[in-house]
């Protein structure tokens, strides 16, 4: 009868162990999605755009305040904060990528500039 009540008690803490694992997966996957997508905008030059930057810079400042809420077990707010960390640093990769494909079509365009004199 006490081994019954061992294992009862052993699977009730693991149960409550795995269940708080499987709830806070959701926020270090999105954790990871968030800085992978700051990296990239890092990547793509977005410090060098100011909107860019901006953006970049409120990426990093909601990743730091969602790392202090994973940590405090606040997930609400982990999520909250990781959701506008997403979405500042999609902002912040798409403002550099059009900043840098607006550079290439402009240098392609003087390109084709240049050609179109020489056969003048």
């Amino acid at each position: 009868m006490q081994h019954l009540k061992s294992v009862i008690s052993a699977s009730g803490v693991l149960a409550l162990f795995i269940a708080g694992c499987g709830s806070a997966a959701v926020p270090l996957d999105k954790l990871t999605d968030a800085k992978a997508t700051v990296r990239a905008a890092q990547e793509a030059g977005a410090e060098t755009t100011p909107q860019a930057a901006l953006h970049l810079k409120m990426a990093n400042d909601e990743l730091a305040s969602a790392d202090k809420a994973v940590a405090d077990k606040d997930e609400d707010r982990a999520h909250l904060l990781l959701n506008q960390a997403q979405a500042d640093a999609d902002l912040s990769l798409a403002l550099a990528r059009g900043t840098a494909e607006k550079q290439q079509a402009q240098e392609a365009q003087a390109k084709i500039d240049g050609l179109l004199k020489q056969q003048q």
